[in-house]
């Protein structure tokens, strides 16, 4: 994917103010930033569900407008920061929905129970996933979108992580990676800068709306940077980020 000079207004304020970056087949792309620097509503133009009010989008050479619906289902997955579910459908039913692109009911089973498996919510397969934990209910979209991403080539993320223990934000890491080994790519929004220096391929830094830099962890995750970033004294030390 291919994004130049991309702009969001909302009103009379830019929400996003031209931004110019790539995604590349293989890697995984972590989004950084303040609360409100725009990195959630640029993964919504990359998904398709924001319209942006200049610049230009391209997915595989061509504009998105040349998709059709179930094209763009089919080569794009997102998860959205906030997928609340009040409606009483099981986890099972739930996860099952980003199988619905399989060529046969036999697929969709067996990739619904793989996906059952990967993300350790087999146990909780009939329950109603209203009724579920947040990191439980975190891990039932993982899985629904992960099972949508395994026909396509681009896995879309908002804040993965924020509802999920250690071990299973390892987990979430590691079908990250092995997504992105596969030949795909991963486009990830995250707050733990540790995390990112650790696993990520690039990241991208955003502040007010704007692209501050952009490259490998090392060399955009700077003190200086960081610190005028976030408004606050940060110092790297042994590859471990810290506020002062």
């Amino acid at each position: 994917m291919q994004l130049h000079n991309i702009g969001v207004n909302r009103g009379a304020v830019a929400i996003v103010d031209g931004i110019e970056l790539s995604v590349r087949r293989g890697e995984i792309l972590m989004l950084l930033g303040p609360n409100g620097a725009g990195k959630s509503t640029l993964l919504q133009v990359m998904a398709g569900l924001e319209s942006p009010s200049r610049g230009e989008l391209k997915l595989d050479g061509e504009q998105p407008q040349h998709w059709s619906r179930q094209q763009w289902a089919n080569t794009v997955s997102f998860l959205p920061q906030l997928s609340a579910l009040s409606f009483p459908l099981t986890v099972a039913e739930v996860v099952a929905l980003g199988s619905l692109n399989q060529q046969s009911v036999v697929h969709e089973r067996q990739a619904l129970q793989q996906a059952l498996q990967y993300w350790d919510i087999d146990y909780l397969a009939q329950q109603q996933v209203r009724w579920l934990s947040g990191g439980e209910q975190q891990r039932v979209q993982l899985a629904r979108s992960w099972l949508q991403a395994q026909q396509g080539q681009l896995w879309l993320l908002d804040e993965p992580l924020s509802a999920l223990d250690l071990r299973h934000q390892k987990q979430c890491l590691q079908l990250a990676r092995d997504y992105a080994s596969a030949g795909k790519a991963v486009v990830m929004v995250i707050h733990d800068l540790n995390l990112a220096w650790q696993c990520a391929d690039r990241v991208a830094l955003l502040c007010c709306g704007r692209l501050m830099a952009q490259g490998t962890p090392e060399q955009v995750l700077k003190e200086s940077l960081l610190s005028e970033v976030f408004e606050v004294p940060v110092s790297t030390v042994g590859g471990v980020i810290r506020w002062r």
